[in-house]
């Protein structure tokens, strides 16, 4: 027998003051709508120093704050955010390295082991994958975060939701699920992605259980619809779809909503989330900019070389830090995100929140290219905009000549359909990128389906669009 109390789930967190103090749906919207900037600006500066108070007592932020020459009481406020270091996800990766198993910023909590405690991850694609845990406030709020989500875009109790990523170390599936369960009167149907149903039993499923909304990524929602088209099976006519949740990526032109939209008959909405704090900002029904949980986090929005806040309206870094989290806390993590931030007003769905952009990609993956900054993901929407290929693409990145002629070298790898012209379609695209990145990349038209082993598409997680072979 254990000589340690069982920390039941049940009894570990306070439920009423749980949904006091993060409204689930459809309190949220409400609560929002009548609370003034300054009372939010309150709020958020209450939870903010209780995380700060629970932050100096981990070693992972007590020693760099220290070391940056801070002390306990120098920040009294949000006012002080932007004087804080900030961190990365290198910096958790040599944290867990230099004290594993789990890192000076989280062993704490499995030591005392006062609460129950769950692991999910993230990365992973070389060495193992960035551990995270996650305590039942944490899981919870997480949860609440996607049920204000699927209720904005439309979902009603007793829809049944399918959830096309698996339960695993990735949390997404699991927040969908808990959710629905817990939080918004849905039916989940955990199917899982195509590796674990098939992509025709998906649809079946859907056609004979009666699915409302979905939840997927954007190359897997395409994957269904042309798995549908092969099996015979009308997704306008045959399925009951109201709404889709997804991640769109770079879509600023809107070219992949678009094309899945048509094919599915369906409202598609674009959310924005991190594995560590959850989902950050969330499309409602209007579709114009992604509502931000501004109770559970604050965001800055940063230049991406300077690392100084920029104005509302302007693409930068965005860091985030958690009001919810205590385990671990999260204390401007610089997500090294591309996005934009718009301030609070109220949107047509009555609800008043902090509004971002989509996804507008990774200033980690920037690459500069005779003296210009190019990101690769960028390409998503040229590619996509192309009816000639299948909108998948694959930016690689590497290096020729030698010495003073050594340059970085991308060629983007462009899937093209079957019986187009190939030459007219390097062309195009060749003259379309230059125009995007403001200089000449190298095109490959490759066959449909030939990137999928290096994409992952299909598989579990988000495809990659960067292979770096320098």
């Amino acid at each position: 027998m254990s000589e340690k109390t069982i920390p039941y789930y049940w009894s570990s967190i306070d439920w009423a003051k749980l949904v006091e103090d993060f409204p689930p749906p459809p309190y949220f919207d409400a609560a929002m709508a009548r609370m003034s900037d300054d009372g939010l600006r309150e709020l958020q500066n209450a939870r903010f120093l209780q995380r700060m108070q629970d932050a100096w007592r981990v070693p992972f932020y007590r020693e760099r704050w220290t070391a940056a020459g801070m002390e306990s009481g120098d920040i009294r406020s949000l006012d002080d955010l932007a004087t804080i270091p900030s961190f990365t996800s290198e910096d958790l990766k040599h944290a867990t390295e230099n004290n594993p198993p789990f890192g000076d910023h989280q062993n704490f909590a499995l030591d005392a082991m006062s609460t129950p405690l769950k692991i999910q991850s993230s990365g992973g694609t070389s060495g193992l994958p960035r551990p995270t845990l996650f305590d039942p406030v944490a899981w919870e709020v997480q949860a609440i975060q996607f049920a204000r989500a699927f209720v904005a875009q439309g979902a009603q109790v007793g829809d049944i939701l399918q959830i096309t990523l698996t339960n695993s170390l990735a949390n997404t599936a699991w927040c969908s699920s808990t959710a629905a369960l817990h939080w918004s009167g849905l039916v989940p149907l955990t199917t899982g992605s195509g590796a674990v149903t098939s992509s025709v039993r998906q649809l079946e499923l859907a056609r004979s259980w009666g699915t409302s909304g979905w939840v997927a990524f954007g190359e897997y929602l395409k994957i269904l619809a042309e798995t549908a088209e092969t099996a015979g099976i009308d997704l306008r006519r045959d399925l009951s779809t109201r709404f889709i949740h997804t991640y769109l990526g770079v879509d600023t032109d809107g070219h992949l909503r678009r094309l899945l939209q048509d094919a599915w008959g369906a409202p598609v909405y674009d959310n924005y989330g991190t594995h560590e704090v959850g989902l950050i900002g969330y499309e409602c029904q209007a579709q114009d900019g992604l509502h931000v949980n501004d109770d559970t986090a604050v965001l800055e929005i940063v230049d991406r070389e300077t690392a100084q806040p920029v104005a509302d309206g302007v693409t930068g870094n965005i860091v985030v830090t958690s009001l919810h989290r205590s385990v671990p806390p999260i204390i401007r993590y610089d997500l090294k995100d591309l996005i934009r931030r718009e301030p609070r007003a109220r949107c047509g769905c009555g609800a008043r929140t902090t509004k971002l952009s989509g996804f507008l990609g990774r200033s980690d993956e920037m690459v500069k290219l005779r003296a210009t900054s190019v990101y690769p993901r960028a390409a998503q929407d040229t590619v996509q905009g192309d009816e000639r290929s299948t909108g998948e693409f694959l930016c690689v990145i590497d290096n020729v000549g030698a010495g003073i002629s050594a340059r970085e070298r991308m060629t983007v790898r462009v899937e093209a359909k079957r019986n187009v012209d190939e030459s007219a379609l390097h062309q195009d695209m060749t003259g379309r990128l230059k125009d995007l990145f403001g200089v000449k990349v190298d095109v490959e038209i490759v066959p449909s389906g030939s990137l999928a082993p290096v994409t992952g598409l299909g598989g579990e997680g988000k495809v990659k669009r960067l292979l770096d072979l320098r």
